[in-house]
């Protein structure tokens, strides 16, 4: 997907405190490049690799919350399953933002924390998702491969509905048919194939914004 982005704009507005992106993904470079990118220049939302590390965002002239896993996504020969779920109505600041790593709850880095309640324009009537690339401009393009890339309106979700660790090998695997519920804005992609198609079966279809899939 290196010069590959989607786009969606929303007409109804979904839950902007609660969401979750899952996706299993390779990487190809260590540039900064993001998965899911929604807003305006001045009011930035970005779910990204930044510094290799697996991070989301909203920046604000006035506001700069950010989550980091401490870990570092390095290995270009390596698939990641990564996890982030938000849910800003939790009164403890750490339960609001929380993200795995191949199954695990990821120990974070440099963390500001969302406030209590706050929204994102994540799932904003009018306000277009971008997959591959951020929000306000054709930047940070995803450098890799993306696969069974899910997206949850409504729900925070940790990572057990979409992988398992694998009874023999003790490895964490991919779970194909995931029992989560999508809500309004939510979507499924590439399931089989690379297809625009929203396999969550809410038709919430992407439109491709540059290169090919």
């Amino acid at each position: 997907m290196a010069s590959t982005s989607l786009y969606r704009t929303p007409s109804s507005t979904g839950n902007r405190q609660k969401f979750t992106l899952s996706v299993w993904c390779k990487k190809h470079s260590s540039s900064q490049m993001s998965f899911l990118g929604a807003g305006a220049s001045n009011q930035q939302n970005h779910i990204q690799f930044a510094d290799d590390r697996f991070q989301i965002r909203y920046y604000t002239n006035t506001n700069n919350t950010v989550v980091n896993t401490k870990r570092l996504l390095r290995d270009p020969s390596a698939w990641y399953h990564l996890v982030c779920s938000v849910d800003t109505t939790q009164s403890t600041a750490s339960n609001r933002v929380k993200l795995y790593v191949n199954g695990e709850l990821a120990e974070l880095n440099d963390t500001t924390y969302p406030g209590q309640n706050g929204t994102w324009d994540f799932n904003l009537s009018g306000t277009t998702m971008y997959v591959g690339r951020r929000g306000h401009s054709n930047a940070y393009i995803y450098d890799g491969v993306m696969s069974h890339l899910h997206w949850i309106d409504g729900t925070a979700y940790d990572a057990s509905p979409f992988g398992s660790t694998d009874s023999t090998t003790g490895q964490w695997k991919i779970n194909v048919e995931p029992s989560v519920t999508y809500g309004t804005n939510g979507f499924f992609l590439f399931k089989d194939n690379a297809a625009l198609t929203d396999q969550s079966g809410d038709s919430n279809n992407f439109t491709l914004s540059a290169g090919t899939l």
